[in-house]
């Protein structure tokens, strides 16, 4: 096919603008390297270890993105920035189609795996676990960094810290302004605000975004759409040792597939929410303890369509969904206590309470007198209609106290040797309770080099979704256990002015790892502890700096079966090289074939394919203007997903993006 059809000459026109003289504009953006690669290696970052260090100096594997490297990507959505993470992906798959999905280090179960950070504050929830059904799409202009552990986490944050962590930093320095326009009807507004006076300081953000959606032909008499309705806000208040933070996001996604069916009576709304209160009670040249107080809400209204007319039973398509809230909050203590130039113990303590209160569903069957979802001719609704809270689910509508305790000693031994070591004990009181150690021996062994043995063991409890649950698609197991894994790295970092270099092995124990299993009766399937494998690998990373160009890559390859059909190899490059004209920015990303047998007659079959992003900018004094283009090459390609029929969920194709953005004094 050509490479830019005719619906893409339309933005032709506004990207010329990008191309007006070179004597006009002055390439405020061409800072990129104004710092070499070591010292971007130093910029601290705490999310592995709530202590100040750098990438060489903490416990953990981790990957920081850079407001600049964010908008060196060219992606819309914060999560899919994970694809550029070694060890990560993050693509489409069922319930809900258009919500992304992590891969992690060869793990593709879509139980809530990763947890999800916005400036600290979990977004991870008690219903499913994972925190892209309520918060599927953060809008990468809002961000101004990115940190990510790639591995365990349960010894800090407790469960769901699982196979990696990701904090999403908001802007809390900015002012701007910005609008987009793109293909698909996409359409999008943000801006950034902050000031500080005195003790005071405030900063918010503001992001609305639209999208008509991309179209999928999925039968032969039917085109869906992924539309996209977004809105996001949040602002922080600071007052001499005090902080206030606030969050609202809400994703409209409806159409596309959901529940393993494609519709274009498809809905999906979901929000999040929470507020939260962090107060410095007490601090000296040797202790500091904070406190922090925090509550957070998540609702969500979906309807899949589970049974097509063409099956016979019904005269409508049967659509059924959760019409669910949660929330929790949770009281935190802290304390980091000096005990000498070389020795820190920092520890903590806390509380949460988490409580899911709705239980109802988004159907278009539904018998009154029995208060049962029967997909029955006599029980038709004439459309989708909302019901707050149903006998049926009311297993659903339960509680769970959390209480966790963490130590954890950083021992600086000699100019040469770093150790970490520390644990933390969770007790989810009538459901399980587990000790997460963790240990890292860190060795500057040469200059600008530094070798790393890390071992952690994380968790995750089970969540409402997968012990109450009772639909037409999948039926809970109280009797479920927490799954945990065992993580052993060995790490060699090089970081110097021109070239950085990574390259980690890690071994994965992973134990009784819940997964979807068949089973008789009115559901389809229902939850086991049924996954015990061992996954290791290896993760290579580098970059190198000529002149202006910087060119970084990734590979990631797994020595062991991914589980449920996961990416096995997946790499990127990315070349950026600002130039006084234009900030030219390419970004591949390459995954390896997937095959999965889906019964005696048919079997999935993707090959290896590469999508190519591009970014094209230009500044001027306070004016920028830039052309992003997502698979510019609008490659033909699918996820593979194995509540799908065929296995096969259309991968999202080309999306064309021109913005202006003015920064403010």
């Amino acid at each position: 096919m050509p490479i830019l059809p005719f619906r893409c000459v339309k933005l032709l026109p506004l990207a010329l603008m990008l191309s007006v003289s070179e004597h006009a504009f002055s390439a405020t953006n061409s800072d990129l390297f104004a710092l070499d690669l070591y010292q971007l290696s130093e910029i601290e970052v705490t999310i592995a270890s709530n202590t100040l260090e750098t990438k060489a100096t903490v416990p953990s594997t981790i990957t920081v993105f850079d407001e600049k490297q964010l908008i060196a990507l060219g992606v819309n959505n914060a999560f899919d920035v994970l694809n550029y993470v070694p060890g990560m992906q993050m693509a489409r798959g069922d319930w809900v189609g258009a919500v992304p999905k992590e891969h992690a280090r060869g793990v593709r179960l879509d139980n809530g795996y990763l947890l999800i950070l916005l400036d600290g504050v979990r977004l991870n929830e008690t219903s499913f676990g994972k925190a892209t059904v309520y918060t599927p799409y953060i809008a990468t202009s809002v961000l101004e960094k990115v940190e990510i552990i790639r591995g365990p986490g349960s010894a800090l944050y407790g469960s769901n810290a699982f196979l990696g962590v990701v904090n999403f930093i908001t802007k809390k320095a900015h002012k701007r302004f910005e609008v987009a326009i793109g293909d698909h009807g996409y359409k999008a507004l943000s801006g950034s605000y902050a000031n500080t006076q005195k003790q005071m300081s405030f900063s918010a953000n503001v992001s609305l975004q639209h999208s008509d959606g991309q179209s999928y032909d999925v039968g032969e008499q039917l085109t869906v759409n992924d539309p996209l309705k977004h809105v996001f806000v949040n602002a922080q208040l600071g007052y001499q040792n005090s902080e206030l933070r606030f969050h609202f996001i809400e994703n409209q996604l409806d159409e596309f597939i959901n529940l393993g069916g494609f519709s274009k009576q498809n809905v999906h709304t979901s929000q999040s929410a929470s507020i939260s209160l962090q107060h410095q009670l007490w601090q000296n040249d040797h202790h500091e303890i904070d406190v922090l107080a925090s509550y957070a809400n998540f609702q969500i209204d979906s309807s899949g369509m589970v049974l097509p007319t063409e099956a016979g039973i019904v005269s409508n398509d049967f659509l059924t969904g959760p019409n669910w809230q949660t929330q929790w909050s949770k009281l935190k203590f802290t304390h980091n206590y000096k005990l000498s130039s070389d020795k820190q113990l920092n520890s903590g303590f806390e509380y949460r309470h988490a409580s899911q209160y709705q239980a109802g569903v988004t159907t278009n069957f539904y018998d009154f007198d029995s208060q049962l979802i029967i997909p029955n001719d006599a029980f038709y609704l004439g459309g989708l209609q909302r019901i707050e809270n149903i006998p049926e689910f009311a297993a659903l509508r339960a509680s769970h106290d959390f209480y966790g305790a963490y130590s954890q000693l950083k021992w600086q031994l000699n100019p040469s040797w770093l150790f970490f070591i520390g644990a933390r004990y969770d007790d989810i009181r009538d459901l399980d309770s587990k000790l997460s150690p963790r240990f890292s021996a860190i060795w500057h062994a040469f200059d600008n080099q530094t070798i790393k043995l890390q071992y952690g063991e994380s968790f995750r409890t089970p969540v409402n979704n997968e012990l109450y649950s009772s639909d037409s698609v999948t039926k809970g197991n109280p009797n479920l256990t927490s799954e945990y894994v065992k993580t052993t790295e060995l790490a060699w970092l090089y970081n110097g002015k021109s070239t950085s270099l990574e390259a980690v092995l890690f071994n994965n124990q992973l134990r009784d790892f819940i997964n979807l299993v068949p089973t008789a009766g009115t559901s389809f399937f229902t939850f086991e502890n049924s996954v015990n494998e061992n996954m290791s690998g290896v993760e290579l990373s580098a970059k190198k700096l000529y002149h202006k160009l910087q060119i970084t890559a990734n590979y990631t390859q797994l020595f062991d079966e991914p589980i449920n059909q996961s990416f096995k190899r997946f790499a990127n490059l990315q070349l950026s090289y600002p130039t006084d004209f234009i900030d030219f920015h390419i970004n591949a990303l390459w995954r390896d074939k997937i095959e999965a047998e889906r019964s005696d007659e048919f079997r999935y079959y993707q090959p290896s394919y590469t999508l190519v992003n591009i970014k094209l900018a230009r500044s001027f004094e306070q004016h920028t203007l830039s052309l992003t283009g997502e698979n510019l090459f609008d490659k033909d390609y699918s996820i593979f997903d194995p509540r799908v029929w065929d296995g096969a969920v259309p991968g999202k194709g080309r999306q064309l993006v021109l913005s202006y953005q003015y920064t403010f004094n």
